[in-house]
């Protein structure tokens, strides 16, 4: 038995030695981890999860495959943040350049170390109103939309920016998206089986109840020891301004 034992020990002492692993001081890993598979988006409210896992997964690579070459962000009424766009839409560049910076870093700005974002469980499509836009082949969706993103400065405190109000998209089946041309190189070709996202209407305000809720720090006020900053919650739009190299 004390042989047994003993042989164990060596054991374990030489996978510590070999793997430096000190089991009062465990790894923690700083790696994303991808908590489902992607959905497929083969009906517009597919779609519209798809887009939702790759916030939650901070994907930029699956976000490309989400929007069609003429998508539109069109900002919310009022909202100031949209005032670089009056004389010109917010396109498919625009937001693959956000999502790449807010996902991975860039514009001034680190990176997400965590996106929580919640729709309604059932999405309902209707017809596209829009003149011009059958509705066989192109849908809307409106949903509640309510996002806490994440962001950790080099000092560890994590700041959490909360987003919440409605979106409304307009969905466009594949055989008659407009298809990006660096997608078309990959292969991707007009499906039937297939939806995007052709424009997206923001509706969130940032203002009622939940706002209420969430009072704004005192100026110079420092959270309490592991304790997140919560700032006032933003528009859409002016979350994703932030992360928008107007230079780049």
């Amino acid at each position: 038995m004390r042989r047994l034992v003993f042989l164990l020990l060596i054991l374990v002492v030489g996978a510590a030695v070999a793997g430096c692993f000190n089991p009062f001081s465990p790894r923690v890993s700083t790696e994303r981890v991808v908590s489902s598979p992607a959905p497929t988006p083969s009906s517009p409210a597919d779609v519209v999860r798809l887009f939702v896992w790759c916030w939650k997964n901070r994907d930029p690579s699956r976000y490309a495959e989400v929007f069609t070459d003429d998508y539109r962000f069109i900002f919310a009424p009022n909202d100031s943040a949209g005032n670089p766009f009056r004389d010109r839409p917010w396109l498919r560049e625009d937001e693959m350049n956000m999502a790449l910076h807010l996902f991975t870093g860039g514009a001034d700005q680190p990176p997400a170390s965590d996106v929580q974002i919640t729709i309604d469980n059932v999405l309902n499509d209707v017809p596209d109103p829009r003149p011009g836009h059958p509705f066989r082949w192109h849908r809307a969706i409106t949903t509640s939309v309510d996002l806490k993103v994440t962001v950790t400065a080099a000092d560890g405190t994590p700041t959490v920016t909360p987003v919440f109000g409605h979106a409304l998209f307009y969905l466009g089946r594949g055989d008659s998206a407009v298809i990006p041309s660096e997608l078309v190189a990959k292969g991707f070709r007009p499906d039937s089986t297939r939806w995007w996202i052709e424009r997206w209407d923001d509706e969130t305000g940032g203002t009622g109840a939940q706002a209420a809720a969430r009072p704004a720090p005192r100026p110079g006020a420092r959270p309490a020891s592991g304790e997140p900053i919560t700032l006032p919650p933003m528009t859409f739009g002016q979350f994703k301004a932030l992360y928008w190299p107007a230079s780049q």
